[in-house]
């Protein structure tokens, strides 16, 4: 079982490589990215302050080798993608100046040995060469300074490039900052997380603390009018997408009823008692399709192991019911939802957009949906890096399970 586990988690690391490169891939070719997003903003802008002087047009070249400087656009896919990975050195900090007529300059700069203060850099070019010293004429080590010429620059003074070299990416848990808020991705990740993991830990447990002994109930009534009836309510219920759903308990019991509140949740400022309050129609809407599905596949499994030939030794051997059921044949039936935990934690923990969207709750769920919408690369790729490996370690996770609840599995050779 460990050598297993072992090798699964080594499996992992070249997986999720494979996965957001080519999520890094979509980012590139993708139309509407943060580029084309800041050249609109700022064609409205120039539209609302005047008419005459520019009313529409690209932004300057200057503005435009900035956006692509910060989103990582001026380097190649592959050192973009190592560099946002956290194994290649990129521009952790950096700033653009003008030489003056004496080839001088001086740039202003996040210190990165005093967070919170500045750092006075004087850039200098002689023969050629760029020099970078600080105001008492020493060096400093990770700063560095190259030319970055514009086409068709406007200005004549050259442009140098201020830049500190430093491993920043996810392996250094990193993700850079969101296009929309500015805020570090990290921070808008983990400050909807437990909201997130809230629905997603109450939707786990309550779907299969209903639907297993719910299934095991059909499966001992079979055929029976409390099997038939069920069966056509989960039926319904399975049939009926969630969103749907949700819009129809919002619309009745929220708007027309007031049962419930309407839209939002504060997590901060409400009790227990207010959470559970806004927890219970999303909640409902969020688990009902897992909840009928996992309850047929238990009814529907149990039911196949009654029937198997190691059952009626059983039987033949003088156990008893209740031992046959819920040792021998329960235990089986457990295998299909077993092989799906995995999966199923890591879909209750990334949360559900339409749900979200439904309900206005700030979930991980909302996240991914606005930063689609606004094309909003970094959080899109930092969710997904989370989704990812909840995904990968829900499969080992999975296995286990399996392996758990059927006997006949063994992860090591001299099995």
């Amino acid at each position: 079982m460990r050598d297993y586990v072992l090798r699964r988690l080594l499996l992992v690391p070249l997986t999720f490589v494979g996965i957001t490169f080519v999520a890094f891939c979509f980012t590139r070719f993708v139309p509407g990215g943060p580029i084309e997003q800041a050249l609109v903003e700022r064609q409205q802008a120039d539209r609302k302050r005047s008419t005459a002087a520019r009313p529409s047009g690209p932004a300057s070249p200057e503005e435009l080798d900035n956006l692509k400087r910060r989103y990582g656009f001026d380097r190649s896919l592959p050192e973009a993608f190592g560099i946002w990975l956290g194994v290649l050195p990129g521009p952790a900090d950096w700033i653009t100046v003008r030489l003056d007529k004496d080839s001088k300059a001086e740039a202003e700069v996040a210190d990165d040995l005093n967070p919170g203060k500045t750092l006075k850099l004087n850039v200098a070019q002689t023969g050629g060469k760029l020099s970078l010293t600080t105001e008492v004429g020493k060096s400093r080590a990770h700063w560095f300074a190259e030319t970055a010429p514009l086409p068709d620059d406007p200005e004549k003074a050259p442009r140098v490039l201020v830049y500190r070299r430093a491993y920043a990416g996810l392996l250094q848990a990193e993700l850079g900052d969101s296009a929309a808020s500015d805020k570090p991705v990290w921070d808008e990740i983990r400050s909807r997380l437990p909201l997130s993991a809230w629905f997603g830990g109450w939707s786990l447990l309550l779907a299969y603390a209903i639907s297993i002994p719910l299934g095991v109930a059909k499966a001992l009534r079979r055929d029976g009018w409390f099997d038939r009836g069920s069966s056509q309510v989960l039926f319904v219920l399975y049939s009926i997408p969630g969103f749907i759903l949700a819009v129809a308990m919002l619309q009745l019991l929220c708007f027309q009823l007031g049962w419930f509140p309407t839209k939002g949740f504060d997590w901060e400022h409400l009790s227990w008692a207010g959470r559970l309050h806004h927890t219970i129609v999303p909640l409902a809407c969020e688990m009902i399709g897992a909840f009928t599905a996992l309850t047929l596949f238990t009814r529907n499994g149990l039911l196949d192991n009654l029937a198997a030939d190691y059952v009626r030794t059983a039987k033949a051997k003088g156990l008893g019911h209740g031992r046959i059921v819920f040792v021998h044949a329960l235990r089986n039936s457990l295998i299909p939802l077993a092989a799906t935990f995995g999966g199923n934690l890591g879909f209750f923990l990334t949360g559900s957009f339409l749900i979200e969207v439904t309900f206005n709750i700030p979930g991980l769920g909302l996240l991914g949906y606005d930063s689609l919408v606004h094309r909003d690369f970094p959080v899109f790729l930092g969710l997904l890096t989370l989704s990812s490996l909840a995904m990968l370690i829900g499969n080992i996770v999975s296995d286990l399970c399996v392996a758990a609840v059927d006997p006949r599995i063994r992860f090591d050779k001299s099995a």
